[in-house]
């Protein structure tokens, strides 16, 4: 008994060693902080929408199969049974077997038929046309699937970016009522002193009620931003995460080096390219559709007859067959010349929207390459601007230390060091999103992304 104790006791501290480890492991997990290249891996491969362009690989890979198939051997098998409830009566005409009219009921009451046929494309041009449209539909999903990458690429990136820069505006802000929070502490004995007047104390009193408020806003719009960076990951809204407390912006906050945009490397253009090539086979296939068409085909049945159900069945009469069939369009009411002129407008409207949209993808570039620039230069600007202000106001706090300037010298001070910490957040956030928008436009974010 002390001995079947002891192992039940072993057994339970192994169980509570595991569990805790997975306690552990589990606890790990939730609390992994994620890197913007963890978030555009984890969004790759867990968001919902992956699976729906994968499965439109699979759909077209299948399409594929059909197409083949349609000049493959086909088989069918067909049966029929007939009861004749009333057989038509046939008129044999007076003078071949009687004088008269001779009315005449031919066949049997019950009819039974079973065939088994065979039939092969020989020539169709027109399904062979169909199978040439395969691969391009392939292509063309694979494309489909390579766009949404860049597009959920681009909205991970944009949505990071947002939370870190709400993150550092909350960092900021907190610094800011620090500071206020020491010198409203430092105001209230002065005024309990008698040193200064009530209104220059309620005048620091609003300053630090205003970063409180502000501080609450940026917490909520930081809530927000990370909804909206767990949507585009594809996690669940209840669950936790972290993101990293700080980016490296020396690392992403510079220029692309030379423009190599090509245009060939943008999923858009090659979407367009494979357009005017399912349209072109398209056409060719309906101009195949007037040729002739030629099938073999290889039959076997058995017929069986009767005046009553049970005997219909007792004997079966084979009959076999093999043939070809040729079928030469003629006249078809001018329904396939309609559909010839259809696909060939189609094919030339596919054409010009191959340029009209690669003029347009040639602009976006353009346009992003600008707006980045210009997002930059502000930065550097409002980067710049940002340290004079801090050292305005450095000096001029140590001035209202000492007593050499006035409150409203530091406040003054203090209003310009936060305008152009806000600025400097919102340039930066500006050309964070300009970085990722030039990427796009030229269709090098995968690139990109992969060397965070």
């Amino acid at each position: 008994m002390n001995v079947k104790m002891a192992n039940n006791s072993v057994l339970l501290g192994l169980f509570l060693v595991f569990a805790d480890a997975g306690l552990i492991n589990a606890q790990q997990n939730e609390s992994k902080v994620f890197s913007l290249k963890d978030c555009i891996d984890y969004t790759l491969g867990k968001n919902p929408v992956n699976t729906v362009y994968d499965n439109q690989i699979k759909i077209a890979e299948r399409q594929q199969q059909e197409g083949l198939a349609s000049y493959l051997p086909q088989i069918n098998f067909t049966g029929t049974f007939d009861d004749n409830l009333k057989r038509p009566v046939t008129v044999i005409p007076a003078g071949a077997f009687s004088p008269t009219d001779l009315k005449v009921q031919f066949g049997n009451q019950y009819a039974t038929a079973l065939t088994l046929q065979a039939d092969q494309v020989i020539y169709d041009q027109s399904v062979i046309e169909g199978i040439k449209a395969n691969k391009p539909n392939i292509e063309m999903a694979k494309f489909k699937k390579l766009r949404n990458d860049d597009d959920l690429i681009y909205s991970t990136a944009a949505a990071y970016y947002q939370v870190l820069i709400y993150k550092e505006q909350l960092k900021l802000l907190s610094e800011n009522e620090k500071k206020f929070t020491e010198l409203l502490t430092v105001q209230k004995l002065q005024y309990e002193k008698g040193a200064i007047t009530r209104v220059s104390l309620n005048r620091v009193q609003v300053n630090f009620n205003n970063i409180q408020s502000q501080k609450k806003v940026a917490q909520t719009n930081y809530a927000l931003a990370v909804n909206r960076l767990k949507n585009t990951m594809g996690i669940e809204l209840e669950k936790e995460l972290q993101v990293a407390d700080s980016i490296d912006y020396n690392q992403v906050a510079t220029l692309p080096g030379e423009n190599d945009f090509n245009l060939k490397n943008k999923p858009d253009y090659q979407i367009l390219e494979k357009n005017v090539e399912l349209q072109a086979i398209d056409l060719r296939r309906k101009k195949a559709s007037m040729l002739p068409t030629l099938t073999g085909y290889a039959r076997y049945g058995a017929n069986a007859f009767g005046n009553s159900f049970e005997k219909s069945y007792k004997q079966l009469y084979d009959f076999s067959a093999v043939g070809l069939k040729l079928n030469v369009p003629i006249f078809g009411s001018f329904k396939r010349y309609s559909q010839i002129k259809q696909s060939e407008l189609n094919l030339i409207n596919t054409k010009q929207n191959l340029l009209v949209n690669a003029q347009t993808l040639k602009l976006q570039v353009e346009n992003a390459n600008t707006q980045l620039f210009s997002s930059y230069n502000n930065m550097q600007s409002t980067k710049n601007n940002l340290a004079l202000a801090k050292e305005v106001f450095d000096d001029t706090n140590l001035q209202y230390q000492k007593g050499a300037v006035t409150l409203s010298d530091f406040l003054n001070a203090d209003y310009s060091y936060k305008e152009s910490q806000a600025n400097y957040i919102n340039a930066l956030l500006n050309f964070l999103i300009a970085r990722i928008d030039l990427e796009r436009s030229k269709g090098t974010i995968k690139q990109f992304a992969s060397q965070l």
